[in-house]
């Protein structure tokens, strides 16, 4: 009998004692940090990874990067234009999703827009019946890549200007150009509505888009515009990303991502409708191309609002601008386009690659055969892992194990980022000959300057990270978080690889 009252009472106790951590723990859980979290077409699009941008209008024909809005419709006639071209191009390469400038910054229209006679209407293709934004979608839709348009609703120099006499310029110049237009209160109005009815025309007449790259959003000066354009995307098309929002730029164009890097961010006057604010760390950079968006943001861990973000890539995938350019529209070397991958993609961001097709309509054949030797070199390092975990693991070690020791000097890591980005520094180990050692990292990036990273650690991880290590030979490692801004790590996905060094690829 005694032993039986002994028995229960301590099943009593252990009971209470439980229920007491488990009140704890619960107590603790709800002291941590609240973290900013991506919706889901977040994070399918950081999933997408890699994009093709498609730059090409009347720019291709005048010879301008930006467009004064004064170059007659007439100029634009490609004899031989092919939108499945362009797209199996990119599919080649490796991207989920294609963006197309259907109105860059000059104001012509790549369809038929009701809203001006800046149009495609207007040019000798296809006897002015062509509708390109048309033609983009539907190569889109049969190949099976996601659709992106190129809009900005700050920057149309037709519509904007086309009343000043004086030079239309960039940067400065042009800036201060817009400003003298905007001055006029009714001109004002009547900008921000053609800009409005644009959007709407896009949004409503192609069915569903995936993505819209709305250059120069939150441009300081222009929230009369993207303030309701902003509102009436969400409404349109509530499954579409929209940059802004939703997604942000690195601050350049030539492919690099500050490291360090939170996709949480504070916004400048704490809503969803304005840019990113500093950190005490964050800086400015010098003007990258005439590129407005030049403030590096490293973002905030315990931000509020979640951003991924896009590394645009001018000045690293080929030379010349971002429309085509004859005998200066080259691209680079592969080595550098496999850096360009692991120091965006491995450094948890998202990287769209400029495609620019030419005079005839078509991506010419030297960037097309670098995209498919791009995305050749990409799926031979990535597609087949000596070993690989693919279930979630919440946990501050987790260790991944293989049958036959093998060399390895890649590590490829994903957090679980549908409950936020917390992991602030970690670190990997190998299992070798009885004993656990540091795995060394050796990522280096010679090209990045300040602020941007050229030897980036084990600190932050988000989407994903790419880790190349000093080679070793083990069947085991282990992942170990150092540091976390709110609770316990969560890691989506471990791979390991042995890959070749990519320096000397031609």
């Amino acid at each position: 009998m005694i032993r039986y009252r002994i028995s229960t009472v301590a099943i009593v106790l252990a009971l209470i004692s439980f229920a007491c951590k488990r009140e704890e723990k619960k107590d603790i859980e709800a002291e941590l940090p609240t973290l900013a979290k991506p919706s889901k077409k977040q994070i399918e699009f950081a999933d997408w990874e890699v994009g093709a941008f498609f730059h090409f209008g009347l720019n291709v024909f005048t010879g301008q990067e930006h467009g004064d809005g004064k170059e007659s419709p007439s100029r634009f006639n490609p004899t031989e234009l092919d939108a499945e071209q362009w797209v199996l191009t990119a599919k080649s390469m490796g991207a989920k999703y294609g963006c197309l400038t259907v109105r860059h910054e000059g104001g012509f229209c790549l369809w038929p827009s009701k809203t001006t006679d800046y149009t495609i209407a207007n040019s000798p293709y296809k006897d002015g019946k062509g509708d390109l934004a048309q033609e983009f979608v539907d190569a889109c839709r049969k190949h099976g890549l996601k659709i992106g348009f190129y809009h900005t609703g700050s920057h149309d120099a037709h519509e904007g200007l086309s009343w000043y006499d004086g030079y239309i310029g960039w940067a400065d110049n042009r800036d201060s150009l817009m400003t003298v237009a905007f001055r006029n209160k009714e001109r004002k109005e009547k900008y921000k509505q053609v800009q409005l009815d644009q959007m709407r025309e896009l949004l409503t007449n192609y069915g569903p888009i995936d993505f819209m790259w709305s250059d120069h959003w939150g441009a300081p000066g222009s929230e009369f515009i993207w303030n309701p354009m902003t509102d009436l995307v969400a409404e349109l098309q509530p499954n579409m990303v929209f940059m802004g929002p939703e997604t942000w730029v690195p601050g350049n164009e030539s492919g690099h991502v500050v490291y360090p890097m939170w996709n949480a961010v504070n916004t400048v006057d704490g809503t969803k409708y304005t840019r990113p604010a500093p950190n005490t760390n964050d800086s400015i950079v010098a003007n990258d191309y005439g590129l407005l968006e030049n403030e590096v943001r490293t973002g905030h861990p315990l931000g509020k609002y979640w951003r991924v973000r896009e590394c645009t890539t001018h000045w690293a995938f080929h030379k010349g601008g971002w429309f085509w350019h004859p005998d200066v529209t080259l691209p680079f070397p592969l080595s550098k386009h496999v850096d360009l991958y692991y120091r965006t993609v491995g450094l948890g961001a998202n990287t769209i690659i400029n495609l620019p097709p030419d005079n005839r309509g078509l991506v010419p054949d030297t960037i097309a055969v670098a995209a498919k030797r791009f995305g050749d070199e990409i799926r031979k390092r990535f597609s087949n892992p000596i070993a690989e975990l693919n279930e979630v693991q919440k946990s501050d070690i987790v260790e991944l194990e293989w049958v036959e020791p093998k060399e390895i000097n890649t590590v490829v890591l994903m957090e679980n980022i549908v409950n936020g980005q917390r992991i602030a520094k970690y670190n990997l180990e190998a299992f070798v000959n009885g004993k656990w050692q540091d795995l060394k990292h050796v990522n280096y990036f010679p090209s990045a300057k300040k602020p941007y990273n050229k030897t980036p650690g084990y600190e932050t991880i988000g989407h994903k990270k790419i880790d190349r290590v000093e080679p070793v030979t083990t069947n085991k490692i282990r992942f170990k978080c150092l540091k976390s801004v709110s609770g316990t790590a969560e890691i989506r996905r471990i791979q390991v690889f042995n890959c070749e060094p990519y320096d000397t690829l031609k």
